[in-house]
Parts: structure tokens; C-alpha cells; sequence
């Protein structure tokens, strides 16, 4: 078949074809891994982004009615004023409502839905002696407000013209051509533009996630490092942050001599496989792992008791047991200290007891697990 098409029109103008096509397709899963690493981002922005234009939206419909009283020309479009002022009125008061935060999107495109039907009324029933402008607007605005799926947004886009386009040719025969070449610029305008601030912002978002992981991860172990520990055990205090039922000090047993024997590569490799099998955990397990500093690790634990928190760190101990570099292996002592709803005012008081049950780990003669008496 790709024969055929190629003899019809031309090698040179498929490859060019194909060309475009494979570079479309790179450019969306670009879109994807960004989208997907950088989540959380695009979700504030797009929050911050409705919270916006709602009261603009319906603030802005308050003019035009402001202004009936000295305009002929409005008093037919009183209802329409006030269809769009209520629509705009109710979904500010709807997306108050923490529960519709996970339907950001959708308010978003139900803004630009009520702003295209409004604008379809003003262009075709309300003036449709006039060509369409408002409408233009609208294709150039909705595509560069937010963040979305490029294909969902061209289809949204495509919606909406054929919409238009119907509505002009059925309404207003005289200048539907006009509206519809207008309106295809506007929004292919919009598209491209709009695709373009698209990934802008996403490569700004990733660029500010590497940075911060740079600053809050250790290179060697992958995990947390101490200063994204302190950070957090600030925002504990603060009540910023989910508070932990538990914290956990893992000191690897006799690294120092595992170095002198097989070297500080060796000793580097151990540590990042260490850290891997730490990483690994915290994905079964509510857990956030730290390196504390040199062969010691913290770990925070959510939602334990004290029993399930012992138990956590007896498979953790095996877990690292049976962790090899190279063929050879070391083993953890680790102390744990349980505060579940205890009213914690300072934390590092809670990671001295796990400290401090880590080293009566070791002086029961390491490769062991020792629960802090409370409190």
C-alpha cells in the first residue's frame, strides 16, 4: 500500500511525510514523560489558572449588563448575559469545594465551553449582520490558559469550529465563509502557540523537579539526604506534614573494615545497593529513608504500631542481610523507637532513642533489631 502511495505522489513527499509523523509522535511522548514526572506541577498551575478565570469570567459579564440601561443594542442580549454571569457564578462556587479539585480539567474546558456558546449566540442570533470577533478569542485563548493533553485539546478545538461553522452557515449564509476562515486562523493560531507554552512550561516544571531532587538526594544511595531530613522534621514541627508513628536508625555493622578490606569503591557500591534495596522497600511499606550520614540511615514510618514497626524492621534487617556486592555481604543493626500519637515537640528527641536502641543493637552483638522503650 505504501508502495502505491509513494508511486501517486511522489518517494520524496511520503518521506517527507513520514518525517513530520515520526517527529509528531516523538514530540507527544515527550509531552507524556513530561506530563507524567511533573504531575503534581500541572496540576497547581492548572488550579491556580480556574481560580483565575472564573471571577474574571463572571466580573467581566457584569459590564455589558452595567451598561444595558445606556445601550439599545444589549437589551436583546440581557438573557444571554445573565445565562453566561450565573453559569460562571455557580462553577466559582462549585470549585470552592476541595472534593472538585480533581476535576480541574474539566472546569477549565466547561469555562471555554460556556465562553464558545456565548460567543456563538452573540455571532450568529444576536448579530448575525456582523462577522464573528468575540469567537476569534476564544480559539486563540483556550489553548494557551492551560495544560492538557495537545490531542485533547485539538479536539476540543476541532469540536467547536465544526460547531460554529454549522451554526454560521445555518444562520448567517452572508458571512459564514468569513467566520469559518477566520476562526480556522484563530485556532490553528492558538494551537500552535498554545502548544508551544505547553512545553515551555512543562521543561521549566522538570527543570525545577531536577533541581530540587539535586538538593534534596543523596547521589551515592539515591535516597533522601540529611538536609531534606531537616527540612522535613521542620515541617513536622510546623504541622506541615504528615506526622510519623515511628523512626528507624539503620547502621550498616562493621563498614569500616568491609572498606579497608575491599576498598571505598567497593564500599561505594555497597552503599548504593543498600540504598537500592531501601528504595525498593519504601514502595511496599508507608516508609521514607534518609541517609543520615556516612553507613547510618533514618527511616520515617506512617501509620505503625509498635509491634508492625518491629516487624518492618526485622524483614528490613533480613532484606539488607542478604543484599551482595561483588559476592559479599553485610549486615544492619537497627533501632527503632515508636511515638504514635504521642504529642511530639521535637523530633530529634525521637530519633535519639532509635539512635540509641541502635547502638544496644550492636552491644547485643549486631545483625539485630532493639525497640526503644517508650516514653
Amino acid at each position: 500500500m505504501l508502495d502505491k502511495v509513494k508511486d501517486l505522489i511522489g518517494v520524496e513527499s511520503v518521506q517527507k511525510w513520514l518525517s513530520k509523523s515520526r517527529e509528531g509522535a516523538k514530540t507527544y511522548q515527550i509531552y507524556q514523560r513530561l506530563a507524567k514526572d511533573n504531575q503534581e506541577a500541572i496540576d497547581d498551575y492548572n488550579q491556580k489558572t480556574l481560580a483565575t478565570l472564573l471571577p474574571i469570567g463572571w466580573a467581566l459579564t457584569l459590564l455589558p449588563l452595567a451598561a444595558v440601561p445606556f445601550s439599545n443594542t444589549k437589551i436583546n442580549a440581557v438573557p444571554a448575559y445573565l445565562a453566561t454571569f450565573f453559569a460562571y457564578f455557580g462553577l466559582f462556587f462549585l470549585y470552592k469545594l476541595p472534593s472538585m479539585k480533581k476535576y480541574t480539567l474539566l472546569g477549565l474546558h466547561l469555562i471555554f465551553s460556556v465562553f464558545f456558546l456565548f460567543g456563538t449566540y452573540l455571532s450568529v442570533i444576536h448579530s448575525p449582520h456582523m462577522r464573528a470577533t468575540i469567537l476569534l478569542g476564544g480559539f486563540i485563548l483556550m489553548p494557551i490558559s492551560f495544560i492538557d493533553n495537545p490531542r485533547r485539546t485539538k479536539f476540543v478545538l476541532a469540536f467547536w469550529l465544526i460547531f460554529t461553522g454549522i451554526m454560521a452557515f445555518h444562520f448567517k449564509p452572508q458571512y459564514a465563509l468569513d467566520d469559518a476562515i477566520n476562526s480556522i486562523s484563530a485556532a490553528v493560531l492558538g494551537y500552535f502557540v498554545g502548544k508551544m507554552m505547553v512545553h515551555v512550561r512543562l521543561e521549566s516544571f522538570e527543570a525545577r523537579r531536577q533541581l530540587i531532587i539535586e538538593k534534596e538526594t543523596d547521589v551515592l544511595t539515591g535516597l533522601f539526604n540529611r538536609r531534606k531530613l531537616f527540612e522535613t522534621l521542620i515541617d513536622l514541627e510546623a504541622g506541615r506534614a504528615e506526622k510519623p508513628t515511628g523512626i528507624m536508625m539503620i547502621d550498616i555493622d562493621f563498614f569500616k573494615g568491609f572498606n579497608d578490606s575491599y576498598g571505598h569503591l567497593a564500599g561505594d557500591r555497597h552503599l548504593s545497593n543498600l540504598g537500592e534495596t531501601l528504595g525498593k522497600y519504601s514502595q511496599n511499606f508507608k516508609l521514607k529513608f534518609f541517609r543520615y550520614g556516612g553507613e547510618e540511615f533514618l527511616g520515617l514510618a506512617y501509620g505503625y504500631d509498635a509491634k508492625e514497626l518491629y516487624s518492618i524492621a526485622e524483614g528490613l534487617r533480613i532484606s539488607m542481610q542478604n543484599t551482595k556486592t561483588d559476592g559479599h555481604s553485610t549486615t544492619v543493626s537497627i533501632g527503632a523507637a515508636h511515638c504514635g500519637d504521642e504529642q511530639v515537640r521535637n523530633y530529634e528527641n525521637i530519633i535519639d532513642r532509635a539512635d540509641k536502641a541502635a547502638y544496644a543493637a550492636k552491644d547485643a552483638g549486631r545483625n539485630k533489631v532493639c525497640l526503644a522503650e517508650p516514653e
